[in-house]
């Protein structure tokens, strides 16, 4: 089969699943193939192994079935990175990259010299900040899995990021008093949420947190002693902001942040 005939196949087994059937098939055929999507389109006459086809194929229809295409590939995009991501581990998303840029802005402001990102997934937070400041960057997980993956983005991008293991802030006490940002994309979904068939493919623990998805900040908040004089960035669901007003807004300045779709996605609190 060619390359050109191949293309049509998985594109129409993914045009009921997908609105960018095109894209999607030529990034499979990528990861099959091992070309680039640019030489793919040059090369669309040539022969295709019956092997590469069927494989094209089985995962045209695994993705069709609402498995995450960054698991199939293998690769997800963040802040202009090409990260390697896996099942088991949280796909970043385009609306995190803002909260790069609002703590790159307060490093900018505050001259931060040590970062700490909690729930690193990806490492995809720590790494943009490591490569784009000049700070000190450690990054935490629960995830065995996830801290594993980090390690190898951060050594492609030959950035030195200290990786530790636990909840919360239990991997940082004992250097906590020299952590002046702390930033973090947790998970704060309700666990009453309908989720589309490729968000349910990710892991829970980095998606839910209650039923009204507020559960990781009443711990990580839980005892605001620990936290005085430090900024925190992190990402929210728009319809928590009135939730976490009442729940932060007596422990220092809070202020509230849109995406890049104007819908107000991360908060800054400025511990007291």
């Amino acid at each position: 089969m060619k390359l050109r005939d191949l293309y049509t196949k998985i594109k129409d087994i993914l045009k009921e699943a997908s609105e960018s059937s095109g894209s999607e098939a030529l990034s499979i055929l990528s990861k099959v193939t091992g070309r680039s999507r640019e030489g793919l389109l040059m090369d669309f006459e040539e022969e295709v192994s019956e092997a590469q086809s069927q494989l094209a194929i089985s995962l045209a229809r695994k993705r069709a079935s609402g498995y995450p295409l960054q698991y199939i590939t293998e690769k997800c995009y963040f802040y202009g990175l090409e990260l390697y991501v896996c099942e088991g581990v949280f796909i970043p998303r385009m609306e995190t990259e803002v909260l790069v840029d609002l703590s790159l802005q307060v490093i900018e402001e505050k001259n931060i010299e040590l970062v700490a990102d909690v729930g690193t997934g990806t490492g995809c937070i720590a790494i943009a900040i490591a490569l784009n400041s000049q700070c000190e960057v450690f990054a935490t997980d629960i995830s065995e899995k996830a801290l594993r993956v980090a390690k190898k983005n951060a050594e492609k991008y030959q950035v030195q990021i200290g990786l530790l293991k636990g909840p919360y802030l239990e991997p940082l006490l004992h250097f906590l008093d020299r952590v002046q940002l702390i930033v973090s994309n947790p998970p704060y979904v309700s666990t009453l949420a309908q989720l589309p068939p490729d968000v349910q493919k990710e892991p829970s623990e980095a998606l839910f947190a209650g039923e009204d998805g507020l559960d990781f900040y009443r711990n990580f908040f839980s005892v605001p002693s620990l936290l005085r004089g430090k900024t925190i960035i992190m990402e929210m669901s728009p319809e928590q902001e009135s939730g976490l007003r009442e729940l932060l807004q007596s422990l220092g300045t809070l202020s509230f942040f849109k995406d890049q779709f104007n819908r107000t996605r991360f908060f800054k609190l400025e511990m007291e």
